[in-house]
């Protein structure tokens, strides 16, 4: 059990250095998050968020329900972006942001939401046939879901400094 207790900790490290990476691009490359970013990482923060509940409630095929269907919203709206910039413009640059290892961020979060259903369905196979939801929570698990917290946090923040308390818009203040 300790070992399904760890992966489920080392995925949500994972998606938060994900998370941490897109925080890179907006503040160490001045690469503002399009409105289609912002809600992949809300798709991410899902994923983390169904994540956390194996820590304090135990592991349950509806919490990892909950991480396939942040997965999927996320998919979707990888997907879109992928879709708007696979045939640009004449004039129009290819993508949007800072390619890494050739593909934007927007094609990665296409093969971390993949990612995250498959391991979701992993996770499903070895889940202990009775409910340990009383078994003791690791020191890692709880540093580990503090680091998220504080991720998210920072996360909500940045992107009311971006987008205020109405749309977020593509290029500065909405009209």
């Amino acid at each position: 059990m300790n070992t399904l207790k760890i992966l489920n900790s080392i995925c949500m490290l994972i998606v938060s250095s994900i998370l941490l990476g897109a925080f890179y691009f907006q503040f160490g490359l001045n690469e503002d998050p399009c409105p289609l970013c912002l809600l992949q990482r809300m798709g991410m923060i899902g994923i983390l968020f169904g994540l956390s509940l194996n820590i304090f409630y135990g592991f349950k095929a509806s919490h990892f329900g909950l991480v396939v269907i942040a997965s999927i919203i996320g998919l979707i709206f990888s997907t879109r972006q992928v879709l708007l910039h696979i045939c640009p413009e004449p004039g129009v640059a290819a993508g949007y942001g800072s390619p890494i290892f050739g593909m934007y961020l927007y094609s990665w979060g296409v093969l971390i939401f993949l990612a995250s259903i498959l391991f979701s369905a992993v996770f499903l196979f070895f889940l202990p046939k009775k409910n340990l939801d009383k078994s003791k929570i690791l020191r890692f698990e709880y540093v580990t879901f503090f680091l998220v917290i504080l991720i998210i946090l920072v996360n909500v923040i940045a992107t009311f400094f971006e987008c205020q308390t109405g749309p977020c818009c593509e290029n500065g203040p909405c009209p």
